[in-house]
């Protein structure tokens, strides 16, 4: 049906543009998704904005059984080790973690420890390191729901476990990958059968071109310290 002008009638038109804005919609869905996929494949600006963070494909990276906090410790000339976390109160943006805690990898721990060495007296410092404590997150229950859950007492017990070693200007000396990354990749390499089956087979999507001028923290079996560089 048309109006008078001749033209198409008001109720073809919106029909139109809400088709039009239906396939707007689909199409940029779609090609977000195709391109977070291609991001996490070929690790391409996969890091380059925290928006990323809900396109790339491994964004829903579970939770784990064991409580995480990372202490920054500072080693002196003298051989005694300092608490570099900061004296006038570390930021907790939620619940009991600090800041400190937030960075897993320990990529920027010796930053957060050089600002504290900055506004604080003490001997000239040769190493810091980012310690990494977990335990099981059923020590976080209150005692009421422990002693009705639980005929042992509450013990709580904690790993330590040393993720990152810097120099006193902050350049990386150690890495090593976060603790419960570590037992997994030791449960595999100390499996015979395991090890030959990863010898065997690739995955397709291990595809990592950055991962030589990366950041991130390395595999456990493939920790680079000073020393290797001297070898070389």
């Amino acid at each position: 049906m048309a109006d008078r002008a001749g033209g198409p009638a008001p109720i073809q038109q919106g029909c139109a543009m809400r088709h039009w804005k239906a396939s707007l919609f689909i199409s940029v869905y779609l090609g977000a998704l195709v391109f977070g996929l291609f991001s996490h494949a070929m690790s391409f600006l996969k890091l380059s904005h925290p928006a990323m963070y809900f396109i790339v494909w491994d964004m829903y990276c579970g939770w784990a059984g064991y409580e995480n906090r990372m202490h920054l410790v500072g080693e002196g000339e003298s051989g005694v080790y300092y608490d570099l976390s900061p004296p006038w109160g570390s930021f907790v943006p939620y619940g009991s973690a600090d800041r400190e805690s937030y960075d897993m990898y320990g990529s920027h721990g010796a930053t957060m420890a050089i600002n504290t060495l900055e506004h604080s007296e003490h001997e000239p410092i040769v190493r810091i390191m980012v310690v990494e404590e977990s335990w099981s997150k059923k020590y976080n229950l209150p005692d009421v729901l422990w002693d009705a859950q639980y005929d042992v007492p509450k013990e709580p017990y904690s790993y330590y476990h040393v993720i990152a070693v810097n120099n006193r200007t902050g350049e990386f000396l150690e890495r090593s990958s976060p603790w419960l990354t570590t037992q997994a990749e030791k449960s595999v390499m100390e499996n015979p059968r395991l090890v030959a089956d990863m010898r065997k087979g690739h995955t397709f999507f291990a595809s990592s071109p950055d991962a030589a001028r990366s950041q991130r923290v390395t595999p456990a079996s493939h920790v680079w310290s000073a020393d290797d560089a001297g070898e070389q």
